[in-house]
């Protein structure tokens, strides 16, 4: 049996990405209605941008073409899942009243015309204040916001990337540190290139959510002890919720500390960017961490812990006129225990692991602050002589009462 290669591994992103949900329903409508008439049920909008402008004359006029710009108007907008109400409060006035009851705001805007009012109205929208408020409640009720509070948001990601490969991947074939030392030579490979691809569906809170990964990894080995490696990752990802996308690409760095023959420690930094039109949301985001790993040979198996211990917070910036501060923080638990075997599939040696690992979050408030996953893999032996390493794996996750899988291929070369 020959070793995979590079095509192995891009052919079937390419399949998966075909196959991803086009067309769904936008997160952003309104009900609107005119001089006191039935709501015209719904007015669906591409983007948040659009939902903003939902009171200027020209878009109220797309909505009802007899609109004269001085009767009675009321809408209720939805904003993914928050209810937010526009009213011209009186016929022939300008004053424009918004009321969004979950967020408790109450804004009078009166700008001497109707449009100038929308005006007010669409610049308060873009206001960080506003902002800050919309992203912390969507972190808290959304089961799909793209920055925080579930599995395939940014900051689930960032986290689980960097266990990934300082503890799942890295540490796999656990009892590998200890035989690269003991076998450490000239020939031994020290650096390694590795590709991913993920790809997982998840039920969250009513929604079907996919996503795509494509983990890409370098690692550089101290030539003196293969034990010490400079890890440096870049995480990019694709995540569909019921065919809106958002975008997540990270930024990462790590080093392996052995502390002793069994026991290493892994100081990280991440940063990453999350970007989505379609769900009216973008961030960007930093972390640190510390993850401990430690292992024990037992006759014919290994054991694993790895315990993570990180900070992650959001961070503000501007773009296209809106001021975006989620102002997200939480402290962040990742552990897991891993089991690791040898077997012989078809004459090859190969290595089959199962792992549990537990991820909790303190700080700001999430619509999930806890997840579980069940992780299986069989791959190549990770040496220090491999010319290269494969493995393919299956993780089952868990997230209040939802549940989802993972498909997971990784290549190192």
């Amino acid at each position: 049996m020959k070793s995979p290669n590079f095509p192995f591994v891009v052919v079937p992103l390419l399949a998966l990405l075909a196959v991803l949900p086009a067309n769904a329903a936008s997160p952003f409508s309104a009900n609107v209605t005119f001089a006191g008439g039935p709501p015209i049920y719904p007015v669906s909008y591409s983007t948040s941008d659009a939902l903003f402008q939902t009171m200027f004359f020209s878009s109220l006029h797309t909505v009802k073409t007899g609109y004269t710009g001085d009767g009675l108007v009321a809408a209720v907008g939805n904003y993914r899942g928050v209810n937010m109400n526009f009213d011209f409060t009186q016929p022939f006035t300008s004053e424009l009243q918004l009321t969004i009851d979950s967020l408790g705001i109450t804004q009078l805007f009166n700008g001497g015309g109707r449009d100038a009012s929308a005006q007010q109205l669409y610049d308060y929208f873009k206001s960080s204040t506003f902002l800050t408020q919309l992203s912390q409640s969507l972190a808290q009720s959304s089961p799909t916001d793209p920055i925080a509070g579930n599995p395939n948001s940014l900051m689930s990601t960032m986290v689980a990337a960097d266990f990934e490969q300082s503890f799942t991947a890295d540490f796999s074939n656990i009892g590998g540190p200890e035989t690269a030392i003991a076998t450490g030579t000239s020939a031994d490979k020290l650096t390694r290139v590795g590709i991913g691809l993920e790809y997982g569906q998840m039920k969250q809170g009513g929604s079907q959510v996919s996503n795509v990964t494509i983990p890409l990894s370098y690692s550089i080995r101290n030539d003196l002890d293969p034990r010490r490696q400079l890890l440096l990752r870049m995480p990019v990802s694709i995540v569909d919720v019921e065919g809106a996308k958002a975008y997540h690409l990270g930024f990462g760095a790590s080093y392996r500390f052995p502390m002793s023959q069994r026991w290493t420690l892994v100081p990280s930094v991440n940063y990453a960017f999350t970007a989505s039109k379609a769900l009216g949301s973008t961030a960007q985001m930093a972390t640190a961490g510390l993850t401990s790993t430690y292992y024990w040979r037992k006759p014919g198996y290994d054991v694993g812990i790895g315990n993570m211990l990180g900070y992650v917070t959001t961070m503000p910036f501007s773009y296209g006129g809106y001021n975006y501060d989620p102002n997200i923080s939480n402290t962040v638990l990742r552990n897991g225990v891993m089991w690791s075997v040898p077997t012989v599939l078809s004459g090859r040696k190969l290595h089959f692991e199962t792992s549990l690992v537990d991820t909790r979050f303190f700080g700001s408030k999430l619509y999930a602050d806890n997840y579980q996953e069940v992780r299986f893999s069989l791959g190549t032996s990770r040496s220090a002589k491999a010319a290269s390493v494969f493995r393919a794996g299956l993780a089952l996750r868990h997230m209040k009462s939802d549940t989802g899988f993972n498909l997971e291929l990784g290549y190192w070369f």
